[in-house]
C-alpha cells in the first residue's frame, strides 16, 4: 500500500473515508496536486477533501480528469517549509537522493521527473 505523509495528514491509499450509517462511502486516494490535502474517489473520478480547493465537491463543474499516475508510484510528497517537496521512496538525504520543489504537490512532481530526465543515471528504475 502507498503510505502519505503531508505534514498535516497521514494515510494510506485505499483507506476508507466518508463514513454514512457506519459504513464507508468513499476510499483516499494521493494528495491533491494543487493543496496537498487528502483526495477520495468521487462518482468515478476524484475529489479534493478540503471545500476551500477548487478541486473540492464544492466545485462540481470542474473536470478533474484522470487520477494522477503519481499517486500509485513510489513518490512521497510532503510539505518542507513553504514549499512542496517531491521525492522517491528510497531518499536518504538532498546530498545523494533527488527532490523535487514547487509551490504545489503537482509542480514538485514534475520538477523531480524533470531532474530524473536530466540525469537517469541518479537513481535506477525510476
Amino acid at each position: 500500500m502507498k503510505n502519505y505523509k503531508t505534514g498535516t495528514s497521514t494515510w494510506t491509499y485505499g483507506d476508507p473515508c466518508h463514513y454514512e450509517n457506519g459504513k464507508p462511502m468513499n476510499i483516499l486516494l494521493g494528495p491533491c496536486p494543487e493543496c496537498g490535502t487528502p483526495c477520495f474517489d468521487y462518482g468515478g473520478g476524484w475529489r479534493c477533501n478540503s471545500l476551500s480547493c477548487s478541486k473540492s465537491v464544492n466545485n462540481p463543474s470542474c473536470d478533474l480528469g484522470n487520477l494522477p499516475t503519481w499517486w500509485t508510484e513510489p513518490i512521497n510528497v510532503y510539505l518542507d517549509g513553504n514549499s512542496w517537496c517531491a521525492t522517491y521512496d528510497d531518499f536518504e538525504d538532498l546530498q545523494i537522493s533527488p527532490a523535487g520543489f514547487g509551490d504545489s504537490p503537482k509542480e514538485a512532481i514534475e520538477n523531480l521527473k524533470e531532474l530524473m530526465k536530466m540525469y537517469p543515471d541518479v537513481v535506477d528504475n525510476k
